[in-house]
């Protein structure tokens, strides 16, 4: 459900980047502290911060997108990134990413024997529609605790 509140924050979001981007302006890494974002209404009063992300923590709470543990926890080092959201993207993306790091690998082991126990199948047996689909399920939990580990705030 979208909210009125979270809309306008989606809204200002979009609209610093397009006027970031209008300007020349490229959001830093999250560890960058040597550029500047200032902002100027009449001249006479800015708003300054180290960086893009710094003036938006300011004004609202920053979650993260992602399904990348790495990329997830050098936002949340921060401080300013405090929730986090995924998407079935990122779970899709998770389970091909199992070869390339045993995080995943294990999340996508343990979603296949949860279904594969649920619902009584033995190893080796072909897949039902119902089998996949709870094991992409319990993937999109597995992936939601693990991010829990990593943000102080809110998953979802």
């Amino acid at each position: 459900m979208v909210t009125m509140m979270s809309y306008s924050l989606t809204v200002l979001v979009v609209a610093v980047a397009l006027v970031g981007a209008a300007s020349g302006f490229v959001l830093p890494s999250p560890t960058s502290k040597s550029t500047r974002l200032s902002a100027s209404t009449s001249g006479s009063s800015s708003i300054s911060a180290t960086n893009a992300l710094e003036a938006l923590s300011e004004l609202t709470t920053l979650s993260i997108d992602s399904g990348d543990f790495d990329v997830i926890a050098q936002y949340a080092a921060t401080g300013l990134i405090t929730d986090a959201t995924t998407n079935p993207l990122f779970v899709s993306q998770a389970g091909t990413k199992g070869g390339d790091d045993a995080r995943y690998e294990a999340l996508v082991d343990e979603a296949i024997s949860y279904a594969r126990d649920t619902l009584g199948l033995e190893d080796g047996g072909d897949a039902s529609d119902e089998a996949i689909d709870l094991a992409i399920d319990r993937l999109a939990v597995n992936l939601g605790c693990e991010i829990s580990k990593i943000v102080k705030g809110r998953v979802s």
